[in-house]
């Protein structure tokens, strides 16, 4: 009898998730529909399927929008902040943990706080900061911010990685002659590849969609990015192509949806390394 009871199936729980995935996937296939639809179509029956199907949305989105040069940029921004997260965390990270160096618990702390302090209450002492030393409404100045927001998160999981690595491997390197520069960029570095690759999808998705930190320090004229742009062209008070919204919204969805569904397996394995010492 206890066995028949331990293996009898409750499904209120898959129930549950069944009802929230569709929950949260409905407004995605609503835009998703919408988007094939001309203005008309959308007014008349938002629900129904597009009959005839409008390709015109996607073209205006390169022409009336004019969002190849925005996607660009945030796709430059999107690089070069992951570039400087995948070369400054590690090595800092590296520091902090092989490192015996005085204050190196409060430096660890210091550079960990960055992930308890909400964005929002540094958002304004920021542009302040900015204005003083005349880089303002600059994309170093966006560059600064991305890099700074995302850096104590970067050190977190590099660090709780690199605990996992035997010292004998640096030893072994020293032993062949490896000096400490080498031996982190040739012997250690690679190892991190796993938390590497979760760094570059978490901060690309990240930086992909962020629209508030490139509106605050940019500002609407200056932040040639992609869902500011696409946000200018839905405030214009003259222009209610929801149809044209529709369609910028998949299209600026597509990149980073397509990137995690190829590497959501090792996205989550570079989240979880280091959480289990062998």
């Amino acid at each position: 009898m206890s066995m028949s009871i331990g293996r009898r199936r409750f499904p209120a729980f898959e129930i549950v998730m069944l009802v929230a995935g569709l929950a949260f996937i409905s407004p995605l296939a609503l835009v998703l529909i919408n988007s094939f639809k001309d203005l008309p179509q959308i007014i008349a029956s938002p629900l129904a399927l597009p009959r005839p199907v409008c390709w015109q949305n996607y073209r205006d989105i390169f022409t009336t929008v004019d969002l190849a040069r925005p996607m660009f940029n945030s796709f430059l921004m999107a690089a070069a902040v992951i570039a400087c997260l995948v070369i400054l965390g590690p090595m800092a990270a590296y520091a902090l943990e092989r490192r015996r160096m005085p204050g190196r618990k409060a430096l660890r702390a210091f550079f960990l706080s960055g992930l308890v302090i909400p964005f929002q209450v540094i958002m304004v002492p920021l542009l302040q900061e900015f204005r003083m030393i005349h880089i303002e409404f600059t994309y170093l100045s966006l560059l600064l911010v991305y890099v700074s927001c995302g850096l104590p998160l970067c050190i977190f999981i590099y660090s709780g990685f690199m605990s996992t690595i035997p010292r004998s491997l640096e030893e072994a390197a020293a032993i062949d002659g490896c000096g400490p520069f080498r031996t982190f960029w040739h012997v250690v570095y690679p190892l991190l590849m796993p938390c590497t690759i979760t760094i570059v999808i978490f901060w690309g998705l990240w930086i992909w969609n962020d629209f508030m930190a490139a509106f605050v320090f940019m500002g609407q004229d200056r932040a040639q990015l992609a869902f500011v742009q696409l946000w200018s062209f839905l405030n214009d008070q003259y222009v209610k192509n929801w149809n044209t919204i529709f369609a910028g919204v998949v299209v600026l969805s597509a990149p980073v949806t397509i990137l995690y569904l190829l590497m959501q397996r090792r996205f989550i394995k570079g989240l979880t390394a280091g959480a289990v010492k062998e």
